[in-house]
């Protein structure tokens, strides 16, 4: 069955029909919104998005060609009153008269795709989680999709689906089959998390943590907590949040709940918290799981390294936990969880652990791989490929340093340094204490990657981490072909 009919689009958006107004095709069914033309497929609506690099208006001829029934373009910013034409292409596929679709305008098509998606979401009344962050939002988003399986038929973010095309988009996913939504919030200006939030409209809210991420958006750590804390407030009494309570920010964020709040940590003030955490260079890291009111405490086996997945693992317990989910339910759901490509994957080469985590970089995720590295190589020598961390404003000179004073202080053995801004994570490893025979500086991931096969010997522990624009995939590249650890791979 379609998400909606036309004549419904009409009444949601205030559209007005510049062509094809039928009453039989505005009574059709549309089988689903689409802003992707290249994805079209026949029943499906388009609608016709704009940014900064794109514009759908160009694609509408073609996604009708592809068997759209319909789309919704923008009006333009100074129309004339007597123009009827919409802002279309004619270069591809027939022309708007021969395909003899609906079309019909409205004043910003993301508004109305976004109150599609909030009209289509208050349709369904089951938990929908709302997950933001500075770090670990994707992880802990992946998490808690796999504890709610355990009970539930969940729709979740895809990949980092996570803006305001993104989340409506998640939205317009559910059907009937679903029990549970899992909708994972990016956000990098004051006031996002509070449109996002009306869009959602989460039972129960997550804040995984508060760093100094987009702060050349933000400004400043202060701004960037106040963004996370518009999640708190706009959730309901009814809901529940999910706070860390390990993060500076907790008590502040806590205190401006309406709503039940869940802590999760590894200190006393945490109510959902792991004990006996027993890291393990072959399988990830295990933990014993307290969860409020139990008596029993699982243990939770995590394909995955670091102590900040602990933390993501012990938020997506909570979710559970709110839900009712047992125990044992909850760590076998955990247990299944992999990591994404390019998120703290340790992967290995001929005797050599590589920790993959080029996906994304800021302070705070920086600090957490560093120290992930020294864990995998106590007994080993150890080399970070780092690059440039970007967004991150008037501080970045000095987050940068800090990055490479951590590295000496850590003890890590080798140190290569890519990009402009590279330099002074060096420079900060030289200020630590690092020999400066063990630091080098390289423009690029390329140059990278040639200093490191010039370096690295069986037997090393190699962390390879930067902002996504620096693409230093193409370091992992380089070594060759990698092979998960078998137990990743379902051979133990």
């Amino acid at each position: 069955m379609g998400v909606f009919t036309i004549q419904e689009v009409l009444e949601i958006t205030g559209a007005r029909v510049l062509s094809g107004q039928d009453p039989r095709r505005l009574r059709r069914k549309i089988r689903r919104l689409c802003t992707d033309s290249r994805q079209i497929r026949p029943g499906d609506l388009f609608v016709a998005l704009t940014g900064e690099s794109f514009d759908g208006h160009d694609f509408v001829d073609s996604a009708f060609s592809r068997g759209a029934v319909g789309a919704i373009v923008q009006a333009p910013p100074q129309r004339q009153a007597v123009s009827r034409k919409p802002r279309v292409s004619q270069t591809e596929g027939p022309s708007l008269a021969r395909a003899a679709r609906v079309l019909v305008e409205v004043p910003d098509t993301l508004r109305a795709y976004q109150d599609l998606a909030t009209h289509h979401r208050a349709r369904f009344r089951f938990p929908v989680v709302a997950v933001t962050g500075s770090n670990g939002k994707t992880t802990t988003k992946e998490m808690i999709a796999l504890v709610l399986a355990q009970r539930r038929s969940v729709v979740k973010t895809e990949g980092n689906l996570n803006n305001r095309i993104g989340v409506p988009q998640t939205l317009l996913r559910i059907t009937s089959r679903h029990q549970a939504a899992v909708v994972e919030m990016g956000v990098d200006r004051l006031g996002q998390t509070t449109r996002l939030c009306e869009i959602v409209r989460p039972t129960i809210g997550i804040i995984t943590n508060v760093g100094p991420d987009h702060l050349e958006s933000f400004g400043s750590l202060d701004a960037s907590a106040q963004a996370k804390a518009e999640l708190v407030d706009l959730m309901l009494p009814t809901g529940a949040l999910v706070l860390n309570a390990d993060d500076p920010y907790f008590e502040e964020l806590a205190s401006r709940a309406a709503c039940e709040v869940l802590p999760f940590g590894l200190s006393g003030k945490a109510r959902v918290r792991a004990f006996d955490i027993a890291p393990d260079a072959r399988r990830g890291v295990g933990f014993r799981l307290i969860l409020p009111g139990r008596t029993k405490h699982p243990l939770v086996v995590l394909k995955a390294y670091g102590t900040h997945n602990v933390y993501n693992a012990l938020a997506a317990a909570a979710v559970g936990h709110v839900l009712g989910l047992t125990g044992t339910a909850i760590a076998r759901g955990l247990g299944r969880f992999q990591p994404a490509s390019m998120r703290s994957q340790v992967l290995t080469r001929d005797g050599i652990q590589i920790i993959n985590d080029c996906y994304n970089a800021n302070p705070a995720s920086m600090r957490a791989a560093i120290e992930l590295l020294a864990d995998l190589g106590a007994s080993k020598r150890t080399i970070a490929v780092l690059g440039d961390m970007l967004e991150l404003g008037s501080e970045s000179v000095a987050l940068h340093r800090e990055v490479g004073e951590r590295l000496a202080g850590l003890g890590v053995g080798h140190l290569i340094a890519s990009g402009s801004l590279g330099r002074h994570i060096a420079a900060g490893a030289l200020a630590g204490g690092m020999p400066k025979d063990r630091v080098q500086e390289t423009p690029d991931a390329q140059e990278a990657a040639r200093v490191l096969l010039g370096l690295v010997r069986v037997g090393d522990v190699v962390l390879v981490k930067a902002s996504r624009g620096m693409r230093m995939e193409r370091v992992i590249e380089a070594l060759g072909k990698v092979s998960e650890p078998a137990h990743i791979q379902g051979r133990h």
